[in-house]
């Protein structure tokens, strides 16, 4: 219990020492491009999230598995909306400090954003949604 404390407190004092953007900035940096998500500090590919527009997206996990989603900004987070993931509502708290990261909640992970491209995602089938 002790440990996942220090944990959480280590990975919101890695938050706050970045740059916290806006939604808006996220999304401009975002749209129209395919980003690969890396779970930080550990590493390993969380999956790859392509922006088909500000509104939509495309999940990929790393076993090709892809699903649609919608997006929706609140206050300071950038919201995923997935119907057919077992949690199926996902939000970030966008920073930047060489680079993009997302403090994820309620989970209080963050990700990294280890490339950009303009590359659609692969899906082993059609996405499910």
């Amino acid at each position: 219990m002790i440990r996942a404390l220090c944990l959480i407190l280590a990975l919101a004092r890695a938050a706050e020492a970045q740059e916290q953007i806006t939604p808006d900035a996220f999304l401009d940096r975002a749209d129209q491009r395919t980003l690969t998500f890396e779970l930080y500090p550990y590493g390993g590919v969380v999956g790859v999230e392509q922006f088909l527009s500000r509104a939509r997206t495309v999940w990929a996990t790393p076993d090709g598995t892809c699903t649609y989603g919608r997006i929706e900004v609140r206050g300071p987070q950038v919201c995923f909306i997935y119907e057919d993931l077992p949690t199926p509502e996902h939000c970030w708290v966008p920073y930047d400090q060489q680079g993009l990261t997302v403090l994820i909640s309620p989970q209080f992970n963050i990700q990294k954003v280890t490339e950009v491209s303009r590359q659609p995602v692969i899906c082993e089938d059609a996405p499910l949604s």
